[in-house]
């Protein structure tokens, strides 16, 4: 297959979906917003089956959650990214008919997205009332040079008639969110209420508004020089309209940008429209489709420079993993502001809410591809110290910071606390993606002033929140209570393995960087008010810190109580009761061992030197056995730990359920957004898995053992400011520094010596 083929995704070769997952599949963004593709002509038609709509990152508001009882600490307001008016929509008129007003008949020929540039082009046959049929294709993209700007190119060409189309490009309607009925409580159930103002301009401009949270944003548009067009006012609304007249044959064209503030909404009270209008006429001015496009595909291809796995041997899952890669990058906020949502900017799904799978499943692709963007990413849960202090003190807390588990502005959005506020492995999530990314990037500066006071503060939070034993069974250590770990299935224990294990972690290495600035900026360490005393307290923490462990089964236990209840039924349970969150109550859940996802086997990945493979063995055997992963973040850590055992075929199978999630919407729920952290954990079972790289001592090492069916493995990676190339091949694997000084690294925890003018080679045999 011609490589340039695995770049493309083609509706043509993809199985049957409903329309609503392949708004997802073909959803363009960058990072500020994302954009559904949408049918062009529903607008806010319920007429047609799909979700179209414009989510921005960071754009949302706020409802008041109920509860029966409202004790307090709970969470009062939940926050939902709001569905903006679509850019793709468009209106026709012919024979006296509009489209918005008497639906036409519109029929998906095909779609395509070429993920070299980033530019989708759907295709569309459309009947008019009056059985008059034209062609409708879209050329779209939304820019990465200019992260504001969505630039779409509309063709129409008549199929059975000869005479006029009149086009009209306006937005009659404020509320996009077209309702849809669903009892899967991960869908957005919540309605945002949102208000226009038209600003006195040359464009049509509009200022979006919301009621609660006070956020504004602009948005504007623009006909580009293609095909000019002048606005006008139609049905009391600024717009674009044309006539065309068609010919059998014969294609017109017309291409407008709209420009979306950036690089985060803001709020209401600090916009002044003047200002707003002078700015949106000087960025649109002038601006060609193709000028504009050229410019994004650039940046594009710098991604792809930096990011690209290159895998032969399978031409349909190269092109699996480019897709998910690709979608990565079109989710991740990257102006310090903002992270990214657990759907991305595909759907309304989760509400747009930043959980931990940003930290521990998408951000390691970012730390060593994509460095810079990584520090934006983390600067994002900097900026939000202030309210995760808030928090903390609110949950009575009174030393250190509580991070929420799902939030857009940083404050606690979950209202069902025990798979919510109770998973407190945030804190230590988050310092522990700051700690490899200093590891990996050597970004001293970040560690200085930002990622320090971070680590820090979600260390304090470890010795406010446990305390030390006092009982027979956990005397003299430290223990952490009334918590729950990644498995949503298992809710308020005590001692919960990854949580306690993650807890150490976070003070032990607020000891390491204490120890190296104290020496280099010990100003730092009076700024943050950090004392010998306290870093003893942390170290004694650390050291002794309670690990449940079965010494009959010799396995790592989950919690305290774990391994004393009855196992879950999973094989007679019929197959469409999975999720089983969907279909029992919490407490019939809780009642069992049934994991909904890697937990405890997760410290396995995250610490491969906390256990020999024996000890590996025997917890993966024992959790995978009642781990039904209706999470989509199970099944990559599984995949992960099967290649470390050499369990080729069950590591192999884990893998490509992860590559094939969204493409073949096998969770079923793609239809409201992609599953972003899947999408991370492809490229962690692909370079932590398959090609074994992992951090040791100063530098890294790599382990590699590609599947049978590959017959190599490409990709790239910055290390301390060098960038490497590693290909894998069956009989061996080459080493190559493409930039920066030489360095020491491991292959297979041997050190060799890397320099520009010395290639290593070895044989994997």
């Amino acid at each position: 297959m011609d490589e340039n083929n695995t770049f493309q995704i083609h509706l043509q070769k993809l199985a049957h979906q409903d329309e609503k997952t392949f708004e997802t599949i073909y959803t363009l963004g960058n990072g500020h917003f994302g954009v559904r593709a949408s049918n062009p002509l529903q607008g806010n038609n319920s007429h047609y089956p799909g979700q179209p709509g414009l989510f921005v990152n960071g754009f949302y508001d706020l409802t008041q959650l109920s509860y029966g009882e409202n004790y307090s600490g709970y969470a009062q307001n939940s926050q939902t990214i709001c569905e903006v008016p679509d850019p793709r929509f468009i209106i026709f008129e012919v024979d006296g008919v509009r489209s918005d007003e008497t639906p036409y008949n519109v029929r998906l020929v095909d779609k395509n997205l070429d993920m070299r540039t980033g530019v989708l082009m759907d295709i569309f046959d459309v009947k008019t009332p009056t059985n008059k049929q034209f062609r409708l294709t879209l050329q779209s993209f939304a820019s990465h040079a200019d992260k504001h700007l969505f630039v779409i190119r509309y063709s129409v060409s008549a199929l059975n008639f000869t005479g006029p189309i009149t086009i009209i490009k306006q937005h009659p309607y404020i509320k996009q969110q077209i309702q849809s009925n669903t009892t899967d409580m991960r869908a957005a159930q919540r309605q945002t209420v949102l208000d226009r103002t038209f600003i006195q301009s040359k464009l049509p401009i509009m200022m979006i508004s919301t009621r609660k949270s006070q956020l504004a944003l602009i948005v504007a548009q623009q006909a580009l020089s293609d095909n000019p067009m002048h606005v006008t006012m139609l049905d009391d609304l600024p717009s674009y309209s044309k006539t065309f007249d068609l010919t059998q044959g014969m294609t017109q064209s017309f291409s407008f940008a709209y420009a979306i503030s950036y690089p985060h909404p803001l709020l209401k009270a600090t916009l002044s429209q003047p200002a707003i209008a002078a700015s949106a006429e000087k960025r649109l001015a002038n601006k060609s489709f193709k000028q504009l496009l050229d410019d994004s595909a650039a940046k594009v291809n710098q991604f792809w420079k930096n990011s690209d796995i290159e895998l032969t041997g399978d031409d349909a899952l190269a092109k699996g993993i480019r897709f998910n890669l690709f979608h990565l990058y079109q989710a991740a906020g990257g102006d310090g502001m903002t992270s990214i949502p657990a759907k991305g900017l595909t759907g309304p799904g989760y509400e747009g809410h930043f959980f931990w799978d940003a930290e521990m499943f998408m951000l390691p692709f970012f730390t060593y591809t994509e460095p810079q963007m990584a520090r934006q990413l983390l600067l994002y849960r900097y900026h939000t110290l202030p309210q995760a202090q808030h928090r903390a003190r609110e949950m009575g807390v009174h030393n250190g910071v509580m991070f929420p588990w799902r939030t857009i502005n940083g404050e606690e959005s979950s209202s069902y606390y025990p798979a919510g506020t109770a998973q407190v492995h945030i804190n230590a999530d988050i310092a522990y993606a700051i700690d490899t990314y200093v590891r990996v990037t050597g970004d001293t500066d970040f560690l200085m002033d930002y990622g320090y006071e971070i680590i820090v503060k979600t260390a304090r939070f470890w010795l406010a929140y446990g305390h030390w034993a006092t009982d027979d069974a956990h005397a003299g250590k430290f223990v952490i209570n009334d918590v729950t770990g990644p498995d949503e299935y298992t809710a308020m224990v005590s001692n919960n393995y990854f949580t306690n294990r993650m807890a150490q972690n976070n003070l032990s290495i607020a000891v390491k960087y204490f120890n190296q600035i104290k020496h280099s900026h010990p100003e730092k360490l009076v700024e943050l008010n950090v004392t010998d005393e306290e870093i003893a307290q942390f170290n004694h923490a650390a050291d002794e810190m309670y690990l449940p462990y079965d010494e009959k089964l010799k396995i790592k236990k989950q919690d305290d109580l774990s391994t004393s209840k009855p196992v879950w039924p999973i094989k007679e349970t019929p197959r469409n009761l999975f999720p089983l969150l969907l279909h029992f109550h919490p407490m019939t859940i809780y009642h069992y061992q049934v994991n909904k996802q890697a937990d405890t086997v997760m410290t396995d990945c995250l610490f491969p030197k906390d256990q020999d493979e024996a000890q590996l063995k025997r917890d993966f055997d024992y959790y995978e056995a009642i781990t039904v992963h209706d999470s989509s973040l199970s099944r990559a850590i599984f995949g992960i730990l099967a290649h470390r055992l050499h369990h080729a075929d069950d590591a192999y199978d884990y893998f490509m359920q992860t590559v094939m999630m969204d493409l073949s919407n096998s969770q079923g729920n793609t239809g409201d957004g992609i599953h972003a952290a899947n999408m991370g954990s492809t490229w962690l079972s692909l370079i932590y898995g398959f090609a074994g790289l992992g951090l040791e001592k100063e530098s890294f090492n790599l382990s590699p053992e590609l599947p049978a069916a590959w017959n190599s493995l490409r990709f790239r990676f910055w290390f301390h400011g060098r960038q490497i190339e590693i290909t894998i091949t069956q009989p061996a694997v080459s080493i190559k520094l493409l930039s920066g000084q030489p360095l020491q690294f491991y292959f297979k925890h041997k050190p060799f010596k890397l320099t520009k003018d010395h290639l290593v080679n070895q044989y994997l045999k």
